[in-house]
């Protein structure tokens, strides 16, 4: 058993039966929180990684975190669903070790799994639909410090609830390939030193010394993993990193900058647009004006 098995557990952030009609219409949603949806009635559509999935009642739906997506609803829909993180001690995503599908097919026992969730955490739903609203790191803050489980007990079993439902959507078929491999738990470790050391220099040459990997077999395993190149992933975990602090903290452009080892206020700006569209002035500027919305 690896790394990841060991410390991973969910947290849910929100939860409610809800209604929705033509008005739940967003795109370009990039959330740092992952969504999972059962369909009770109705339709919608999601799309995301050029695929578009059409939600249908009695299935059920995933969209990982930081996976920019547009969904829309023409008529009307109504679900259940659930707004959550994954929380993991090396501070790697779930997402890292396994390609998680987006949807399948929710059994009795399922929907049953849902209800007693919405028992377990009642007055959790948004206050508004629209993203804005609530995708930033300030809600998460304020949601983990106003939580309406009363209790160890039903916290214990939400939790425990919420990871049977994930798992519907891991399967023998979406293991990343060559896990059993002992030089995949090398690049894992690779993934939580990254995570802990952004702001310094982290090259290619380092994560594969470290690893006590050619730099060419690294990179090849990396991409197994994570679906994209150690540089990539790197400039990735820096503007999470920038996100995060952007909607958590008065600390200047430069100083994030200097946080997430991206040198300069410059490089930041661009490499900011590159990943979100938007500076990080007009992404602070956003999470300020939405702050006292929900």
């Amino acid at each position: 058993m690896i790394l990841h098995q060991k410390s991973f557990h969910l947290h849910i952030i929100n939860i409610e039966q809800c209604a929705l009609d033509s008005s739940w219409n967003y795109k370009d949603v990039c959330s740092p929180f992952f969504r999972m949806f059962y369909i009770v009635s109705g339709e919608g559509t999601l799309s995301f990684n050029d695929k578009e999935i059409i939600l249908r009642p009695h299935n059920l739906y995933l969209i990982p975190n930081f996976t920019n997506c547009n969904y829309s609803c023409e008529d009307s829909l109504e679900m259940i669903y659930i707004i959550f993180i994954d929380e993991l001690s090396s501070n790697v995503a779930i997402n890292h070790f396994y390609n998680i599908k987006n949807e399948c097919p929710a059994s009795d026992f399922d929907q049953a799994l849902f209800k007693r969730l919405l028992v377990l955490n009642p007055e959790q739903g948004l206050k508004n639909y629209d993203p804005k609203s609530y995708d930033n790191w300030t809600y998460l803050e304020r949601q983990l410090k106003f939580s309406k489980i009363d209790t160890f007990r039903d916290y214990t079993e939400s939790r425990g609830i919420l990871l049977q439902l994930f798992s519907r959507f891991i399967t023998p078929e979406t293991k990343h390939p060559g896990q059993k491999n002992k030089s995949i738990e090398k690049v894992i470790l690779s993934l939580q030193y990254i995570s802990q050391n952004l702001d310094k220099k982290i090259t290619l040459e380092l994560l594969a010394d470290q690893a006590f990997l050619s730099k060419d077999y690294f990179s090849r395993i990396f991409m197994k993993i994570t679906q994209c190149r150690p540089i990539e992933y790197i400039q990735r975990k820096r503007i999470e990193k920038a996100q995060l602090l952007l909607a958590t903290t008065n600390l200047s452009i430069e100083q994030i900058a200097e946080q997430t080892g991206l040198n300069n206020a410059s490089y930041l700006t661009r490499l900011f647009k590159r990943y979100t569209e938007k500076s990080p002035g007009q992404y602070r500027q956003e999470g300020s004006l939405n702050k006292w919305e929900i």
